[in-house]
């Protein structure tokens, strides 16, 4: 037994390190080419940027201040279903988890008793934490620099924004439930939606320094993989939630939730990454993304290594 496990065992690193001289190989003849280069800057801005930490952070934002907002919005609707309910239909969870989400959420009335319109428009004002956590991670990834104080109001305009989107998405998904390709009309419209949020959110947070051409081809980007990550979460989301709660009940719901926004987060933070990386592109993919120049969209030509040395910097 412990022969056949050696020989395996040697077999495999033979496999690998042959498959790590091809690849090393085929690094070294992209080396200078436009795609080794574009390659190496997505690469530098993924170290540069620490995308775990960052999505990490989002996720807990958005489960910190959007989903109460999202809450507190569906409690002055008092002849709707409870926010629970009416998640747990949209996801197709079953009975029983359905009355675990709709025991750990407060009900309607409760929520709009207990809240009042000063107390939504703090919870809404606090959930500026999650703009101030984009904001520093569009900063570090365009490399501009940190605006001033006196411009907060993009913080609350990108809260509205991300509020209006996820409301209109819903209120479309409600309307083509039941009508011929409403997977398809809904793919075309989210993707749609979400570029368009994706591109005003940077823009608005940096004050207009990157030109909205560039921004655009990375909100587009972010929105195929939201869209993309939409409809794997239709059969992923179910699945996961019902089993984190039948073993865990509530503690089972929230891990399995913020798993999924760290998903999600990641796909936003990746995204623009890859954005920043193609708008600073020197041949044809650049300056179809900027324009002609670095300087058409106001994107800084750092190389590699000083781009390392920008996301070292603090926020």
């Amino acid at each position: 037994m412990s022969d056949r496990y050696g020989r395996w065992k040697i077999r495999v690193l033979r496999f690998v390190a042959r498959w790590k001289i091809r690849v090393l190989r085929y690094w070294d003849g992209l080396r200078g080419t436009p795609l080794g280069t574009l390659i190496d800057r997505i690469i530098s801005g993924f170290t540069a940027i620490e995308p775990f930490d960052r999505a990490m952070t989002l996720a807990a934002q958005v489960f910190v201040s959007i989903v109460p907002i999202m809450i507190f919005a569906a409690a002055v609707r008092p002849n709707e279903d409870s926010f629970g309910a009416s998640m747990g239909d949209a996801m197709g969870l079953s009975d029983s988890v359905q009355a675990t989400l709709a025991g750990s959420i407060p009900s309607s009335a409760t929520a709009a008793s207990g809240l009042g319109i000063f107390g939504f428009l703090i919870a809404f004002f606090s959930a500026t934490a999650y703009s101030r956590a984009l904001e520093r991670m569009f900063l570090k990834v365009w490399a501009v620099p940190k605006p001033p104080l006196r411009t907060a109001w993009r913080w609350v305009a990108t809260i509205a924004a991300v509020l209006v989107a996820i409301s209109f998405l819903a209120f479309t998904a409600a309307i083509l439930s039941n009508t011929p390709l409403n997977h398809l009309i809904e793919f075309v419209i989210r993707f749609a939606v979400w570029t368009v949020v994706w591109t005003y959110v940077p823009w608005v947070l940096m004050r207009t320094k990157i030109s909205l051409r560039a921004l655009a081809f990375t909100g587009a980007l972010i929105a195929l993989a939201l869209t993309v990550l939409a409809e794997f979460g239709a059969f992923y989301l179910p699945l996961v939630l019902t089993n984190g709660a039948e073993e865990f009940g509530v503690l089972g719901l929230v891990f399995a939730y913020i798993s999924w926004l760290f998903v999600l987060s990641f796909a936003i933070v990746g995204a623009t990454i890859v954005g920043r990386a193609c708008a600073q592109d020197e041949g044809i993919l650049g300056r179809l993304v900027r324009g002609p120049s670095p300087e058409d969209a106001n994107v800084p030509n750092l190389s590699a290594d000083a781009w390392r040395r920008w996301g070292g910097m603090g926020d």
